[in-house]
């Protein structure tokens, strides 16, 4: 039980008084609660569609930073490469002349080795040749082509004599044979000495007669000697002692390395 505090009649509990302070108040409550609660709603709306919006933003940057990265090539700094105004790098083209240049510089550098090499060492190969094939009995082919300077080999071929020399000497090497201990073994190149200018000539005046012997027609002025070396050879001889020889390897114009040689095998009835 309690009393309107306008009025003062006594109110049965749970009631409300009928004067009209305390309608008055009554409305204005209702009407307070009413507002309380749409403002509620307003504030729960706004915050789910705030936060709706939110994830549908961070959604649409993602898929856009996913396609960016598909579509869109990726570039990477070179310390090799020019960076042009967009920042972005370029890669640097060669150069064809200045791949030609290197190209024909290596070539020319290659190409001195090789004569300095062969100028060097070819003589050395010559002077092993000459001495194998001076104690093989399929020699004769090999002698003959490192005796003989050219032309004189191509006279002979025009006799056709070639052949029959090549085989005579064969057959001669292997008569020898018989008589020896052991067949003589090339063991090293031990001494090189290179040859004057006066060695030199006189070379060229021995290789001339060669090839005039053998049916050649020269001049003097047809044989030329660029250099020469006098090689002296360690070997095995036939009763298998050590032993050397030393012979003139000489490089002639046009032809390379032709050995001065005592001719043994008898193809010339002289005494060099």
């Amino acid at each position: 039980m309690g009393f309107c505090r306008f009025c003062g009649r006594e109110i049965p509990e749970g009631g409300s008084c009928s004067c009209p302070d305390a309608l008055n108040e009554l409305k204005n409550t209702e009407s307070d609660i009413s507002n309380s609660s749409e403002n509620s709603g307003k504030v729960n709306l706004s915050k789910e569609s705030a936060d709706t919006a939110t994830v549908s933003l961070e959604k649409e940057n993602t898929a856009a930073q996913a396609a960016s990265s598909i579509s869109q090539p990726q570039f990477q700094p070179s310390q090799s490469g020019n960076t042009s105004n967009n920042g972005l790098t370029q890669n640097n083209e060669p150069d064809p002349l200045k791949q030609l240049v290197t190209l024909i510089a290596v070539a020319l550098g290659f190409i001195l080795i090789l004569v300095f090499l062969g100028s060097h060492s070819g003589y050395k190969n010559t002077a092993k040749d000459y001495f194998k094939a001076r104690y093989s009995k399929h020699g004769g082919k090999d002698y003959y082509s490192t005796i003989l300077p050219d032309d004189a080999i191509d006279a002979l071929k025009d006799e056709d004599e070639w052949k029959e020399k090549v085989e005579d000497y064969n057959d001669d090497v292997e008569n020898r044979m018989k008589d020896w201990d052991k067949k003589p073994k090339f063991k090293k190149i031990s001494k090189t000495k290179k040859m004057k200018n006066s060695e030199l000539r006189a070379a060229e005046d021995y290789f001339c007669g060669i090839a005039e012997l053998c049916g050649a027609d020269v001049d003097d002025d047809d044989i030329k000697a660029k250099k020469g070396y006098a090689v002296t050879i360690k070997y095995k001889n036939t009763e298998g002692d050590n032993d050397k020889t030393t012979i003139y390897v000489v490089k002639l114009k046009g032809e390379g390395w032709k050995v001065m040689a005592d001719l043994g095998s008898g193809f010339f009835d002289l005494d060099f």
